[in-house]
């Protein structure tokens, strides 16, 4: 619904083939490295009690160039292959409800009422909003699930005078900041101090009047930049695109909703609900956690249809509706497999370990600040390779926070390197695939979002460090 114009691609031409450019040549790089970085192993045992990690060369195994050329495909055999899966059914599933609901005419309605309910109170539906997205990213690690909102935003920002970029920043870089910025957030901040041996949700004197920085930050920065576009439509980081968007919007068709649009209403509110239960239950309920995911497409599934049947036409037009949206998302498939086989090539070439046992030998030379600031910019690139922050945690914490005590760093610090470095740069790096399907529906290309986020990047990476010196000053714990 970026675009109300159900038979357009959901990824324009110039933007689909500029990102694959990139992402290309990111999977060559992950494929070299397998023939530049020795490969290596760390293994883990137990001694006395403690946790011993051993390092030890293997037998280089380069990548072969076919499998190289063939990873977009293969990374579904790896180990993140069912995740990869999984994600691509989510996101096609809920691209195919939408296309039911926007073209039934519902959700058109839906908007419009909602824009004039707010039409005299834009700044504060903004800032509401940011607050509860990004409270959702800090408690309760909601970022994936935040996504389909994407395809709400963008045309209702439309509707108020702002431009896509606004409408896929207010749920996706509100939840992304709070996930980073993170309080009680069970998939970062709750892995890693487990790990780490440290008290569960404990450091709030720090986390949580950054958590205020953060959101005040990211709520003025879009107040700023939606009154600059305001002035002058022009200073929009999607200007290009917003005007072939705006022109089509006025020359289209709005359908009308043939059925009972209080009826509609009450069902998709019902289903939304039921989403709500599913992502706040997830962090307490491990089941409802691991099929997340698919019962939300489900219900999505349901909703979609269910308001197709509503609208009149018969099974036959919802069902025509539903997989013409499947279509419009076929080209946001290519650019997901094409990221998860960055990360891909780093896992068949052996190379990460040796990656992080290098980080791990540096980090013990130098002094405490610095060696701080060395974990968390390892913790922002390391994100690069691996998006999850579960994975990250797992991998590296066990390894850094034994080293931060050598050093006189505390664990509690450790982990704060470690939940900057990783939530941040999920906004930034294009191997993320959550990004790449956020920007597509979006309908914006990645250097426009860069240009966007890069500004409160800084001004945050800044805020990162500064507290990261007061937790090794203060002795964080």
């Amino acid at each position: 619904m970026a675009r109300e114009n159900a038979s357009e691609s959901l990824i324009e031409l110039r933007v689909f083939l500029a990102t694959i450019i990139l992402l290309g040549i990111l999977i060559i790089v992950a494929g070299a490295a397998s023939y530049l970085i020795p490969a290596g192993n760390l293994t883990e045992s137990i001694s006395d009690g403690q946790t011993i990690h051993t390092y030890a060369r293997i037998d280089q195994t380069p990548v072969p160039v076919w499998k190289i050329a063939l990873s977009p495909l293969m990374c579904v055999t790896g180990k993140n292959g069912p995740k990869i899966v999984v994600l691509i059914l989510f996101i096609l599933i809920i691209g195919g409800s939408f296309a039911v609901m926007n073209n039934s005419g519902i959700l058109p309605k839906m908007l419009s009422d909602l824009v004039g309910r707010f039409a005299h109170q834009k700044r504060l539906f903004l800032v509401i909003n940011v607050l509860i997205f990004s409270l959702l990213g800090s408690c309760l690690g909601i970022l994936e699930e935040i996504v389909p909102m994407i395809l709400i935003f963008v045309p209702l920002a439309y509707r108020m005078g702002w431009d896509a970029t606004t409408g896929m920043a207010i749920p996706f870089l509100s939840a992304g900041f709070g996930f980073a910025a993170a309080t009680f957030n069970p998939f970062t901040v709750g892995t890693a101090q487990k790990l780490a041996d440290v008290p569960l949700f404990s450091g709030l004197a720090l986390r949580l009047p950054f958590f205020c920085i953060t959101t005040t930050v990211v709520a003025l920065y879009l107040l700023y930049y939606t009154r600059k576009i305001e002035k002058d439509p022009s200073k929009s980081a999607s200007y290009a695109f917003d005007e072939k968007i705006r022109k089509k919007i006025k020359a289209a068709v709005v359908p009308d909703f043939q059925g009972s649009a209080k009826g509609a209403m009450l069902w998709m509110g019902l289903c939304f609900f039921l989403i709500a239960g599913v992502v706040l239950s997830g962090p307490v309920v491990p089941v409802v956690q691991d099929l997340a995911f698919p019962l939300i497409a489900l219900i999505f599934l349901v909703m979609g249809i269910g308001v197709g049947l509503m609208a009149g036409g018969g099974v036959k037009r919802a069902f025509g509706h539903f997989f013409r949206g499947l279509a419009d998302f076929a080209p946001a498939i290519v650019l997901i497999l094409m990221a998860a086989a960055v990360g891909y090539l780093i896992e068949v070439g052996n190379v990460l370990d040796t990656i992080l046992f290098t980080i791990s030998n540096l980090t013990q030379s130098l002094g405490k600040q610095a060696a701080v600031l060395l974990i968390y910019i390892f913790q922002m690139l390391m994100n690069m390779l691996v998006p999850s922050g579960t994975g990250q945690a797992v991998l590296t914490i066990p390894i850094l926070a034994p080293l931060g005590d050598m050093i006189g760093i505390t664990r509690q610090t450790v982990v704060l390197a470690y939940q900057f470095g990783d939530g941040f740069s999920n906004l930034i790096w294009p191997t993320n695939p959550m990004l790449l399907i956020a920007i597509g529906l979006a309908g914006i290309n990645y250097r426009s979002w860069f240009r966007f986020v890069l500004p409160i990047q800084v001004v945050l990476m800044g805020l990162c460090i500064l507290f990261l010196m007061i937790a090794v000053n203060i002795h964080f714990s």
